[in-house]
């Protein structure tokens, strides 16, 4: 089976066509910019430099695609023009997903389309479903959510199998975890918001690749399927920062404030992921505690 990858060059993207390019199937990557380094001599991966959005694709000059992965786009963290935000997701996140679709849809059986947490809003749950109501609570968040309902529309037009994968944040992403590695790292006291028992869900990236493989090829009739993707384990932000504190050998203070943090509990219940791609999340304490271990290494070689 050829896949196409869209981001391919991309946090997941990259591992994803990594991934699937060593375990002998051939790839079409698509991105804007070149091909990583860890790719880029891979066989059976031919790398295309478009954006999409802008420059428009030919199902035409891909007739062996049979699986298109659709993880291009803009993230919550990217920073459009002031006052231009909307526009700004509207092109990168929806264009980019109905550019793929009016190309592949009429004839390719297989969408994964890379969707977020950020679609429910700011639930407060620890056991977050699919069948929450989808929230659009600014440009991202909108963008995501009609992304997805775009994948809706054009599945119901050609049939084929569409799985909308609800990701939730990573450990490796950039986010309270390299947060956690780098203040502690450096000697300094970290702070935690709400008395450091806000709960929130993650995943390590070889998960959501994993997901987005099990994706590809489960057996699973046509139609729109959203799926979250999630430890479905609770862990609070002040177990994450004892973890990372053991993890890192480091002294800094763990400061508890009773401040308001600015996001709510939320972890997914990924009972559907479990029984319609067999996926299985790693230990979140145990993959919490092997990234700062990788992590803290990292910081020796460049102290060295």
């Amino acid at each position: 089976m050829v896949v196409l990858v869209s981001g391919a060059a991309g946090f997941l993207g990259s591992r994803l066509v990594n991934t699937l390019a060593r375990s002998g199937r051939p790839v079409v990557a698509f991105a804007r910019g070149d091909a990583p380094a860890e790719i880029g001599g891979l066989d059976g991966v031919r790398w295309v430099r478009r954006d999409l959005a802008a420059d428009g694709i030919d199902a035409a000059d891909f007739p062996d695609v049979e699986a298109v992965v659709h993880l291009a786009g803009a993230t919550a963290g990217a920073r459009p023009q002031p006052g231009r935000e909307e526009s700004f997701y509207v092109t990168a996140n929806e264009q980019t997903t109905i550019c793929l679709l009016e190309a592949f849809a009429p004839r390719v059986r297989r969408f994964v389309l890379a969707s977020s947490q950020v679609v429910y809003g700011a639930p407060n749950n620890l056991a977050v479903t699919e069948q929450f109501p989808l929230i659009g609570t600014g440009p991202y968040a909108t963008s995501k959510i009609n992304s997805e309902n775009w994948g809706r529309s054009f599945q119901a037009r050609y049939g084929g199998t569409y799985l909308a994968l609800r990701l939730c944040g990573f450990i490796d992403g950039g986010g309270v975890t390299d947060y956690l590695i780098d203040t502690l790292a450096a000697g300094k006291p970290v702070e935690l918001f709400t008395g450091g028992r806000i709960r929130r869900d993650y995943l390590p990236a070889e998960d959501g690749v994993a997901a987005l493989v099990a994706a590809i090829d489960a057996p699973v009739e046509p139609g729109f399927v959203p799926i979250n993707i999630g430890s479905g384990q609770v862990v609070s932000s002040r177990e994450i920062a004892d973890i990372v504190k053991q993890a890192l050998g480091a002294e800094a203070e763990i400061r508890l404030l009773d401040n308001k943090a600015p996001q709510g509990d939320f972890v997914f219940d990924v009972d559907c992921a479990r029984r319609v791609l067999g996926f299985a999340p790693t230990d979140l304490r145990e993959a919490i505690r092997r990234y700062a271990a990788v992590r803290k290494g990292q910081l020796q070689g460049l102290d060295n």
